[in-house]
């Protein structure tokens, strides 16, 4: 079934979610990220700037494609091939969200139909992150012409070009059972990423390692090159551009630096990007 233009005119969806310590947590050592300020309950205790993507990630489940006239099989083919998120204060450990998310924009490439959604999360004292999140629907159509609906977004800073020379590099190894670990500690469960007969029936050889995990990594990564603090961090963005399969090594490379903003990308092991266009910043963005 093609993705209907009508998803554009849908009622937002909602959900309400309990925030604990232990989910934050979780989250860190499923990325894995070991600084000690994600784990220091006994003092201040900070969450993980991609954190966001757990919370949404209920509420993508809950909806079960609602709107998007998608079979369950079709919406399973969603790739992740975009994410802007803006954190507009400092995430607290334990918080009460009220978490929405609407379509904003459908689109269409030579491999399938796009769909961009917009979460945005409050708690009782006020704004929290706003997300943009683009999927691509392989092998499915789009209903009508491309089209979006108008919605207020910050632009975004600069980034260096593709194949540029880097400023600093670090390696890290993706074991076998990252997938499965990150998908029980974030509560992120796609069983394309652990299930290899999932993932053959989705067109994979073999199952990989989530977009969102893959992201998480290359944040604490290019932030502790540089000494930023992760509780600093108000917006990362990135565009996913290839697979990372389990039991590889991947590279994450820093490629420029201002005062507020790195930009970074991820390179496979054969030099093709896994992540590419990737910023993280520590500049307040208004909520709008």
């Amino acid at each position: 079934m093609p993705l209907s233009r009508h998803a554009l005119f849908a009622d937002p969806q909602a959900i309400d979610l309990t925030v604990d310590p232990r989910w934050t947590m979780a989250f860190a050592a499923g990325i894995p990220d070991d600084s000690p300020t994600l784990f220091d309950t006994a003092g201040t205790q900070a969450v993980h700037p991609l954190f966001p993507v757990a919370a949404e990630w209920q509420l993508i489940t809950a909806m079960k494609a609602s709107g998007t006239g998608l079979s369950a099989d079709e919406a399973r083919r969603g790739i992740h091939v975009g994410h802007d998120l803006v954190l507009h204060r400092t995430l607290p450990p334990s918080a009460e969200v009220h978490l929405e998310v609407r379509t904003v924009a459908l689109g269409r490439r030579r491999a399938g139909a796009t769909q961009t959604i917009e979460f945005t999360a409050t708690s009782a004292d006020g704004p929290l992150w706003s997300t943009r999140m683009t999927s691509l629907y392989l092998g499915v159509e789009l209903d009508g012409e491309p089209s979006e609906v108008e919605s207020p977004w910050p632009a975004s800073p600069s980034v260096a070009a593709p194949g540029g020379e880097a400023v600093a590099s670090t390696t890290t190894h993706v074991r076998p059972v990252d997938a499965h670990v990150y998908s029980e500690c974030a509560r992120i469960w796609n069983p394309i990423h652990t299930d290899i007969v999932a993932a053959r029936r989705a067109g994979l050889d073999n199952p990989i390692l989530h977009g969102t995990a893959i992201l998480a990594r290359a944040v604490s990564l290019v932030a502790r090159m540089e000494a930023v603090d992760l509780a600093a961090i108000r917006r990362v963005g990135a565009q996913f551009s290839a697979q990372v399969a389990l039991d590889t090594t991947i590279e994450a490379r820093l490629l420029s630096r201002t005062s507020d903003t790195l930009t970074f990308d991820m390179l496979l092991a054969d030099g093709r990007a896994a992540l590419r266009e990737a910023w993280l910043s520590t500049a307040t963005v208004t909520p709008w």
